[in-house]
C-alpha cells in the first residue's frame, strides 16, 4: 500500500469521527436546551398552582357542621 493512500484513508477516517462528534455535540445541547425549558416549565406551573389551607371545626352549637375558619 501506497504512502499516500495511508494518509487519504487516515484522513477519510478522521473527517467521519469528526463528524460523529460534531452530531453528537449538537445532539446533547438540543438535549440540554429542552431539559432547562421543561425544568422552567415546571417551576412557573408549580408558582402559578393555586393553594390554600382551610381547617374545618365545629362549632359549639351545631353539632357535627363544618365551618370554615377564616
Amino acid at each position: 500500500m501506497d504512502s499516500a493512500a495511508i494518509f487519504v484513508a487516515t484522513a477519510a477516517v478522521l473527517s467521519v469521527w469528526i463528524a460523529i462528534f460534531i452530531y453528537l455535540w449538537r445532539i446533547d445541547a438540543a438535549a440540554r436546551a429542552l431539559r432547562r425549558e421543561l425544568e422552567r416549565e415546571r417551576e412557573q406551573n408549580e408558582a402559578a398552582a393555586p393553594s390554600a389551607t382551610i381547617s374545618r371545626v365545629r362549632e359549639a352549637g351545631v353539632a357535627d357542621e363544618p365551618v370554615e375558619r377564616r
